[in-house]
């Protein structure tokens, strides 16, 4: 009980890493495919693209996601789809639009819903699916998630992706972050983190990483001034 208390504390205190201490967020992850228990198929991401759209309160991504399976056995895979918050509550349960290979994506089970109440807050969607064998398969997902907010008096604004760390090989080869904005949601950017080579302009930043090969998830974080600064 007091280990409990302690982690909960902790939580509590410290920002997830890479996001401001500050910072009121909700941020999504990449999608993760596992194969089902007892599934003999192998799941490894080639290519994951992800758009984010700026308005003045919220940032709808748009992403796509190709899966092969290197496995000559067909069967049953879990698809996760993520979301973290932190000092932001959930509200109502995000609503998520989604195709596996042009098919929509089925009911999903809520698997993890960490109470509101905790500055750390956690919410996973699972879907059940399938694969074919030796097939490459494809996922595409459309959500709403409100922008973040941090700085004094909350005047910065910020948006948040998680990476995942993959644990496959090969590597991912292609990755891409698109964020789209114009002068009605974006006064003026201050920047993005991990310095990993962001392409920041008027309309829009964009994000490069193909060969990606890690041993840890990664915080991607974009901030800007809103036009009311």
């Amino acid at each position: 009980m007091i280990a409990l208390a302690l982690t909960l504390a902790t939580l509590q205190q410290q920002a997830p890493a890479g996001l401001p201490q500050d910072a009121e967020a909700v941020y999504p992850a990449m999608p993760v495919l596992t194969p089902a228990e007892g599934s003999g198929v192998t799941p490894v991401v080639t290519i994951h693209a992800s758009t984010a759209t700026l308005t003045k309160d919220t940032v709808t991504f748009e992403s796509l996601t190709l899966y092969k399976n290197t496995s000559a056995t067909e069967g049953e895979v879990n698809l996760d789809v993520d979301f973290g918050s932190y000092r932001s509550g959930f509200g109502s349960a995000i609503k998520v639009e989604g195709k596996w290979s042009d098919q929509p994506l089925p009911d999903p089970q809520i698997v993890v819903r960490t109470p509101e109440s905790t500055d750390a807050g956690h919410y996973t969607l699972r879907y059940k699916l399938a694969m074919k064998k030796n097939a490459t398969h494809s996922l595409r997902l459309k959500f709403t998630v409100p922008v973040g907010k941090s700085g004094v008096d909350r005047e910065e604004r910020l948006i948040a992706y998680r990476v995942r760390d993959l644990g496959q090989t090969p590597a991912l080869e292609q990755f891409r972050l698109s964020v789209k904005y114009n002068s009605e949601s974006v006064f003026v950017p201050i920047g993005a983190t991990p310095d990993w080579g962001w392409q920041i302009g008027a309309n829009g930043a964009y994000l490069k990483l193909d060969g990606r090969k890690s041993d840890k998830d990664s915080l991607l974080v974009f901030r800007y001034y809103p036009p009311s600064f």
